[in-house]
């Protein structure tokens, strides 16, 4: 059925792009120096994101796939139209799918108002089934062509450590060097590509409009009322949108607070050189052509990587499903003996319950091969600090897109293990190799998440570990969805 499926949806698609795009937009290695900062703690990855926008001086790009209208986005986007009033030019690239229910055309109208560009991609509705599928889940954020951040947080509260209900231990890298022209080179591939796009906000409702003009009083009434109705929701969106960008005390008065909190944080940051960096990113397009090698990069070089490992290989991704390549090339590195280590969210800790339902399934066979997988427990890590009492109490996942190879290589980026990176998404990654220090520092701190979490030493302890503080409610969607799931998981 699952073989089916594919040739269905391979089938119900074109076959070529309509135009090539140049690969070293997409593909570039650097011998010269770089600067590197890796940000493990969310509110102060936030506070870095607002003094890179105080610095820049000329232009300013961002792309994600989520982009809240909350307290973290409505901070960072206050700062960034206060950049466009200043000359600098801003750019934000949102993929239309997480996005369209919060920043909205509505939206998108007041911040080009006011001097800051934004684009979406992919605006294909859902009954487009087969387009839809193909989204933007790079990441990065860009302030002169000299610096920029990538990895797995996207711009909202639980990313930022924020949220009293549900926040994401994430991680991102700064760089700085000759490899973010490359970086900024890429999100002018995708700003340009076919797929992305202005969107213009709907027109205000007039009552002369056709759908509200009808012959009888019954109707008059009617369509009366439903102008009434679309004229408030109009009008509602729009003082929304103004509001969204406009500066209050409460918006200052949090910003002083974040900058307090952490100071400490960002002056303990560690940053370190790279003398040999890779960034890799898939190229933009929408239709099963694009799940080729030739645009799938990130796939194939982390594949890659992963297939010529002799050691040790460090997974740190929030999703673990593997495809029919990846299951082979995991197959041979337990069959030398190589030592292969995962961190990954328990059904608990998870933000997609039918990954769990896969995962748990699955796992057990690979502990019996060799592999250590450790479970994230859902509690915030020890001495994180935070700005509220539920804040802390909140509950937690692994949201991290990071990988060591052999001591000596670490990955930062967007790609996660599962079908979604390895076909439908443009991913982003940046590779330091040939670097102990760096990838030391990277093993340190997965490990540091691995002791707030459970080691799965065997087949047995999936079950006996299953349910660890998971409520009913939540249990009897794992198992509605558990077939499902089995079934579409080259989809998940």
């Amino acid at each position: 059925m699952k073989n089916l499926a594919l040739i269905l949806l391979t089938l119900a698609t074109f076959s070529s792009p309509l135009q090539a795009i140049e690969q070293s937009d997409f593909y570039a290695n650097s011998k010269e120096s770089h600067e590197l900062t890796i940000l493990n703690k969310g509110l102060a990855s936030l506070q870095y994101r607002l003094d890179m926008i105080e610095k820049a001086e000329k232009s300013i790009e961002l792309e994600y796939f989520i982009y809240h209208d909350d307290t973290s986005g409505r901070l960072l986007t206050q700062a960034l139209v206060e950049k466009a009033r200043q000359g600098v030019r801003v750019r934000v690239l949102m993929d239309h799918f997480l996005i369209i229910g919060e920043i909205d055309p509505f939206h998108a109208h007041e911040l080009i108002k006011n001097g800051v560009e934004v684009k979406f991609y992919n605006d294909a509705p859902l009954i487009q089934f087969i387009s839809f599928q193909f989204r933007n889940h790079r990441k990065s954020f860009i302030i002169d062509g000299k610096e920029a951040i990538t990895g797995g947080r996207n711009i909202g509260d639980e990313y930022f450590d924020l949220s009293e209900e549900f926040n994401f231990i994430d991680r991102d890298v700064v760089v700085k060097g000759p490899i973010v022209k490359t970086i900024q080179s890429s999100f002018d591939k995708l700003w340009n590509a076919e797929a992305t796009k202005f969107l213009n906000r709907p027109d205000k409702p007039a009552r002369n409009d056709l759908r509200y003009r009808r012959a009888n009083r019954t109707n008059r009434v009617r369509n009366t009322w439903n102008f009434q109705g679309d004229l408030k929701r109009w009008k509602d969106k729009v003082k929304a949108a103004k509001d969204f960008i406009k500066v209050t005390e409460e918006d200052l008065d949090f910003k002083r607070r974040i900058k307090t909190l952490t100071l400490n944080d960002i002056e303990e940051d560690v940053t370190t050189t790279c003398n040999d960096i890779t960034f890799v990113s898939d190229v933009p397009g929408v239709g099963m052509w694009a799940i080729d090698k030739k645009y799938k990069h990130v796939r194939e070089e982390v594949f890659r990587r992963i297939k010529e490992a002799k050691e040790h290989v460090v997974f740190d991704s929030p999703y673990f499903i593997l495809n029919d390549e990846i299951t082979g090339i995991l197959d041979d590195l337990l069959e030398r003996n190589v030592k292969v280590d995962l961190l990954t969210n328990s059904l608990h800790s998870t933000d997609a319950i039918y990954v769990s339902s896969v995962f748990n399934d699955r796992v057990g066979k690979w502990i019996a091969k060799g592999l250590r997988p450790t479970v994230y427990s859902g509690n915030i890590m020890p001495g994180h600090k935070v700005l509220s009492d539920g804040i802390h109490k909140s509950r937690w996942g692994t949201h991290s897109k990071s990988f060591v190879f052999d001591n000596e290589t670490a990955m930062i980026g967007t790609f996660n293990m599962d079908p979604r990176s390895y076909k439908f998404s443009v991913e982003m990654g940046l590779f330091c190799n040939n670097n102990k220090e760096v990838a030391d520092l990277l093993s340190q701190n997965i490990k540091d998440r691995m002791e707030n979490g459970i080691l799965l030493e065997t087949p047995e302890d999936v079950k006996k570990y299953e349910f660890m503080q998971v409520g009913t409610l939540k249990r009897i969607g794992y198992y509605l969805l558990k077939v499902p799931s089995s079934l579409f998981d080259f989809m998940l």
